[in-house]
């Protein structure tokens, strides 16, 4: 199924597509787990349209509501942002500990 083919589904069949691929990957998994598999491309394939389907359903969550979907991105860079300053401090202080280490060792 392309992407094309996706869009023109409504939500509920698209919850309903992700669900019987799911199962198809599982049935898949448990066939090349038994040594039955003789189509491995299909593995992947599978993942893929799963991907595909939930990608959808994404962009049309963020259609919904762009402001959710902004207002997390911004909450996710600040945490991210906040994670490097300290691991920048912690760097610093490390370096600080060892300089003043070797200044009392050379004494």
């Amino acid at each position: 199924m392309n992407v094309e083919e996706v869009r023109g589904l409504s939500d509920e069949e698209i919850r309903r597509e992700i669900e019987s691929q799911h199962e198809e990957w599982r049935n898949l998994r448990f066939q090349n787990a038994l040594g039955r598999l003789t189509t491995f491309h299909q593995l992947r394939e599978v993942r893929k349209s799963i991907a595909r389907l939930h990608t959808v359903l994404r962009e049309r969550a963020i259609e919904r509501e762009p402001a959710a979907h902004y207002a997390a991105n911004d909450r996710v860079r600040a945490r991210r942002r906040a994670e490097k300053q300290a691991k920048k401090i912690t760097a610093r202080r490390h370096l600080r500990f060892q300089a003043r280490r070797r200044s009392r060792i050379g004494r």
